[in-house]
Formats: structure tokens, sequence, C-alpha cells
């Protein structure tokens, strides 16, 4: 009754949102099952209608773009209705704020979702991008730029605090369908006096430059083409400086694109590289930055922070994370906590495995589909190297999954060694450990859970000591001890069992 009482109340904790972007270039709908618990959404929907791509021409909204839009968005209608989304967030940036007609194409969607439509200042738009990025990420130090159709939005962002804001007319759409009698200036030119515009920016030595927006991932989504990066992951992706200003310079006009055979990736978005590499190279030379890193999560997310008055510290985002994801896969019982109280006293907190990777580890390699040891050990790593958890980065994603690799099979067998490449030795050492000391608790919990428990594992000096009252005694068999042994090797000390 207790267990199903804790079911009853999480299914009904659930509270659906979604949040609509009317964007300059494209209208997208997202909906999300419980933002608190996890960020990514369970519909995520786009349509390119390029609402402003006469802005510059005309000063008006696209008449095409806006028709278009109309009937996408009456689509958007008939979804929301049938998901019973509990609150809906809707939100105009850089073309509608700026046209002529934007008041009128604003009421017209209001009357289609009979719900009220925000126009975001530029300065609202590069806050909401910032705080999106600070959602993504474990510690965010930088700048954090989000480039749009319409608009560049820029912020200052220091130990997670947001200092700065500036937004800046040089969207990428924008640009590109300046009309002829403007294009007298360069681009290159146009970006170079807007950028220089902000006068705290040109002040700004940034650790980090964090990029938000569709051109830049696909930019990004490129790099690690060409590199043939092992791990397809671009939520976190980073590269150097020096790295980034040699992806501009090779993906700088179309030509370019063709002959490095990338332009399949780019596809919609191959017109405006050229710029998004232009806008990029000149923020790298002004602020230059050590790392540029990617970020899936933007002005969005930022806006259910906002509307929704959500208070979620890194801490707190892997937690409810790991919790849904295990009530999502069918642990109602929570059995992975069993698995983390019963090794977590054996591990110390270190730049290598920090602790807080051991409950998503216990958690997301949970895995009993009645596969073979072999072929469970490559599903879980699969599965954990793609888990759509924002705060975990990609050496996370990795020494997780490989812990979960190992608590399914012996550490004799790897998987692909491409992803070892991006590990130290120290990082591959432990997470070795974490995965033998799983795979001696999966041993103890094949007969139940439960007895994980009546067991105690601890670390005195160098020794590993597994804790039995004599009543379960039985449950040291042969295998478990086996696995102690195995976890005791990898972590280069003796191992004790003490019946009491």
């Amino acid at each position: 009754m207790l267990l199903q009482k804790v079911i009853k109340q999480k299914i009904f904790s659930a509270k659906k949102e979604a949040v609509i972007d009317l964007g300059s270039n494209s209208i997208r709908m997202l909906i999300y099952e419980d933002f608190e618990k996890s960020q990514i959404p369970i519909f995520n929907e786009k349509a390119v209608c390029s609402l402003g791509s006469s802005l510059e021409l005309t000063g008006k909204l696209d008449p095409i773009g806006v028709e278009y839009s109309i009937s996408v968005l009456e689509r958007f209608k008939n979804i929301l209705g049938n998901s019973r989304v509990s609150n809906i967030n809707i939100f105009a940036t850089a073309a509608v704020r700026d046209a002529k007609d934007g008041p009128y194409f604003k009421s017209v969607v209001e009357k289609i979702f009979d719900n009220q439509v925000e126009i975001l200042t530029g300065e609202q738009e590069a806050e909401r991008s910032a705080l999106g990025v600070i959602l993504g990420f474990e510690k965010v130090d930088g700048i954090v730029a989000d480039l749009g159709g319409g608009s560049l939005d820029i912020a200052k962002v220091k130990n997670g605090l947001i200092e700065k804001k500036a937004s800046l007319p040089i969207g990428v759409l924008r640009l590109f369908n300046r009309p002829k009698k403007k294009k007298t200036k360069k681009i290159s030119q146009i970006i170079s006096e807007n950028l220089s515009s902000i006068g705290w920016l040109k002040k700004t030595k940034a650790k980090n430059l964090y990029v938000v927006g569709g051109v830049w991932r696909t930019l990004l989504k490129a790099d690690i083409f060409l590199k043939k990066y092992p791990l397809n992951v671009l939520h976190q992706y980073q590269i150097t400086r020096e790295e980034a200003l040699d992806l501009c310079l090779s993906l700088d006009d179309k030509k370019k694109l063709r002959s490095l055979k990338v332009d399949h990736i780019t596809k919609s978005r191959t017109n405006y590289i050229p710029i998004a590499t232009n806008i990029l190279k000149q923020l790298l030379l002004m602020i230059a930055p050590e790392k540029l890193q990617c970020s899936i999560s933007g002005v969005r997310e930022g806006t259910l922070i906002v509307k929704s008055g959500y208070k979620l510290t890194a801490h707190d985002l892997l937690n409810n994370f790991i919790d849904y994801s295990a009530f999502r896969t069918g642990d109602y019982g929570e059995n992975y906590l069993k698995y983390y109280n019963f090794i977590k006293d054996i591990f110390k907190d270190n730049e290598n495995f920090p602790i807080r990777l051991l409950k998503p580890t216990c958690s997301l390699s949970n895995i009993d589909w009645g596969l073979g040891a072999f072929q469970k050990a490559e599903l879980v790593f699969a599965q954990i190297l793609n888990t759509p958890a924002l705060s975990l980065s990609h050496s996370d994603r990795i020494k997780v999954a490989l812990a979960g690799f190992w608590r399914h099979c012996s550490v004799k067998h790897y998987p692909d060694r491409d992803y070892l490449g991006l590990l130290s030795n120290n990082e591959i050492l432990i997470s070795r450990q974490v995965g033998a000391a799983l795979r001696l608790a999966s041993g103890i919990a094949a007969m139940s859970t439960i007895f994980l428990d009546n067991l105690s594992l601890s670390k005195k000096g160098n020794t590993i000591v597994l804790s039995v009252s004599n009543q379960h005694s039985q449950i040291v068999t042969k295998s478990v001890q086996k696995r102690l042994k195995s976890l005791s090797r990898e972590m280069e000390s003796d191992f004790k069992i003490i019946y009491s």
C-alpha cells in the first residue's frame, strides 16, 4: 500500500508545461512532462517560417511566413489540447519585437491560444538565454552568446550570476537578407561595429564562450564530423579557442562546406554558416576565451525558469533527473539508492570520479532485460553516453558509462576504445573500480536488493571489508567472494569478510 501511494503521488506530481518560441527564423514548441525533474522535452517540434526574412527590406514580417506560422500554430494548439498541458508560455523575439506589424501578429497568436504572448526585449532575451545555459552546466563562468535569426544576444556570467546583458541586430537571417542598396558595407564591418558598441564586452577576457542557437550548433556538429569525435552529443561539447578559430577559417564559405563534405550536415543552415563563422571569429578575437562550449539549453528553458519561478541548483538538477529517470524505467522501489548506499563508503570525492556521479551510475546502469552479460554491458554503455541529462559533461558521461559497462561484465572486457582516449588513465582506473563495486553489489542483490540493506561495505586502511550478519551468511556465495576479490584487486587493496 505504501509503495502504491508513493507511485501514485509521483505520477500525479508531474505537471506538463509547454513553451512556444516565435523566433525570427523558426517557430518551435516544446512540452515538458515535469520541468523540475527533467529539462528534456517529451515533445519538440519546429517549423522554419522565416518571419524575419523581409524585415530589413520592408520593416514588416514576411507575409508568407506569417501565413505559414498561423497554420503551424493551429496545429500546435491541437497538440496541446490532446496533451493535457497545464501551463503554456508563449514568447516572441527579435522579428516580432522589431516589425511594424509585430503587435498585430501578437494579437492573432493570442486569439489562437487564448493566452498572452510575451514580446521579449533584447536584454530579456539575453538574460533568459544565459539562465538556460546556467541550467545546463555545473558551473558557468564567461560569455553566453545566443545567435538567432534576428539578433545576437550576449550576457556576461560569473560564478553562475548574470552581470551584464546586451542585444545586437545582427542575426543571421537579418544579415543574409539585407537589401542590395544596403550592401555597401561588408557584413564583417557591420558585425565589428555592433560588437564594438558594447563597451563592457571589449573589456572582457572570458574563460569560456558558451554558444547557443541552431546555426552555431550546426557549426559544431560539423566539427564533430570532421574530427571523427566519438561522442555525438552536442551539449557541453567543447573545443579550444584555437580550434574554434581554425573551424571558422575552414567553413567561412559555401565552397569549403562542399569540399569538406559537410554540406549534408548543415542542410537548411548552409546559407548562414559563413555569417555565423564571421560573428564567432570576431567574438573569439575580442574576448579571447580559453574554451568554446556548446549549449542546447537557452532562451526557452530560461523562460520556463522565469515564468514558473523554479529555483534549481546543479545539485538538484542531477538528483531530480536521476530520480525521474529511475521512476520512468520502472525502478519504483528506488533500488539505485540501495546500490549507492552500499558502495558509497569506499569512494571519496576526487576529480577523477566526483562523488556526485555515483548516484547517476547506480541508476543509469540498472538494467535487466534478460540479455547476456556482455549484451547488457554494451547496451548500458550506449544508453548512458546518450542519456538526456544536461548536467553531465562529456567526460562525466564516459566515466559513468564505463562504470555501468563494467557493472555487467568482467573488467577484462572493454567497450569501444575510441571513447577511452578522451579520459586519463586515472579516470579509467576509478571507473573500473566503481564498476567492480557495482558488480559486487549486483551479485549480492541477485537474490533480492533487500539484502544490500543487511550487509555493509567499507574501507579500513588498505583493506576492503564486507560485514555480514551470521543470519545472512548464505548470501556470501562463491560468486560474491569472487567479485569482492576482483574489487579489491582493482583498488589495489586486501579484502576481508567479517561475520557477526
